[in-house]
Formats: structure tokens, C-alpha cells, sequence
């Protein structure tokens, strides 16, 4: 009997975890999905599948044009990957991180989402090294010949973003950088 009750809340909890997982595209991806099918079994690949975070290239090595690291005018350095439409960063105004600290004074984030023409649409969300714990989604307008991102539209309820324009850090990411490439010792 005991046996059946612990099967029976193992599968409840299973069912419960499962329903939790939402394979959609996140709103920030425009409600689009890629249309790359999942490798088959036994299949030899030599870059990761991005359909999975529904991204819009089969090349994970790319170096999008917002590759790199970014000053905000809220003191923070925010260092940003595109690869395809997708873009991911983070965010922090905490010179000396501590390893393994929480809580240490000021912001720390982490964002992603997507490309659309001049617009970067992005969902964010502070991480607990820092001190802030806040979230919601950002619209910035990127103006290549200045190398800025300015930030026109916040959603969500969370503490409100702190940086409104973001400007390139000089050098930029160079198109051939790898994302296997290392420092020559």
C-alpha cells in the first residue's frame, strides 16, 4: 500500500513538473518558431540545435552586429551576443564581483530576445548577485552610426529598467571571432 501511495505521488509530482514546461516561443520572439527539426537519434552535429530557444540561424558561432560589450547611462556594462535575430546580454554596475556572493550592492541582469529591423525587443530579469531584484521587457531603437541602443518602450510591472541609452564600447566583436576561439598565452 505504502508502495502505491509513493508511486501514485511520484507520477502526480511528474505530471505536475511536466505541466510546468511551456515549449511556446517566449512573447519577446514575436510568436514565431523556428522551422529547424531537432536532430535525429544518432545523428553527428557539430554546433548545438538553436531551435530549441526557437533562434533564427543554424550557426551558434555567429557574431551578430550587437556582438559586444555596451556602456549604459545608468553605470552599467552590458555585454551583448546576437547570433541571427536573437540577442542575449548581461548587465551589471558591480566592478568587483564577488564569486559565489548574493546580494552585493547594485544591479546584476540578464536579458534575451530578439532582432526585428532597428528594434531589440527583450525580456530581463536581475540576477541575485546584486542587490536588485526587478524584471519586465524593454524596446530599444539601435542607430548604427551613432552605435546606440536607445531604450523607447518598458512593459511589466517589475522595478523599472535603469538604463535608457546604451553605447557601444569600442573595439567591437570582429566577424571572424569563434565562439571556440581563445587568448593566446
Amino acid at each position: 500500500m505504502v508502495r502505491c501511495s509513493t508511486t501514485a505521488i511520484l507520477l502526480a509530482l511528474a505530471l505536475a513538473l511536466a505541466g510546468c514546461v511551456d515549449l511556446a516561443p517566449s512573447p519577446s520572439a514575436g510568436g514565431t518558431s523556428s522551422s529547424a527539426a531537432p536532430p535525429t537519434a544518432g545523428a553527428s552535429t557539430t554546433a548545438p540545435d538553436l531551435s530549441v530557444i526557437a533562434c533564427g540561424t543554424d550557426d551558434p558561432t555567429d557574431v551578430g552586429e550587437l556582438t559586444g560589450a555596451w556602456s549604459g547611462n545608468d553605470h552599467g556594462v552590458y555585454y551583448i551576443r546576437q547570433v541571427g535575430e536573437c540577442v542575449w546580454w548581461f548587465g551589471t554596475e558591480i566592478v568587483d564581483l564577488e564569486p559565489g556572493l548574493t546580494g552585493q550592492p547594485g544591479f546584476a541582469n540578464v536579458a534575451s530576445g530578439r532582432v526585428d529591423g532597428s528594434q531589440v525587443v527583450v525580456e530581463w530579469a536581475d540576477v541575485p548577485v546584486g542587490d536588485i531584484l526587478g524584471g519586465g521587457g524593454l524596446t530599444f531603437v539601435y542607430d548604427d552610426q551613432n552605435g546606440t541602443l536607445t531604450l523607447i518602450e518598458q512593459r511589466g510591472d517589475w522595478v523599472p529598467f535603469g538604463g535608457s541609452v546604451l553605447t557601444r564600447i569600442e573595439p567591437t566583436a570582429s566577424p571572424g571571432a569563434s565562439a571556440s576561439a581563445s587568448p593566446d598565452p
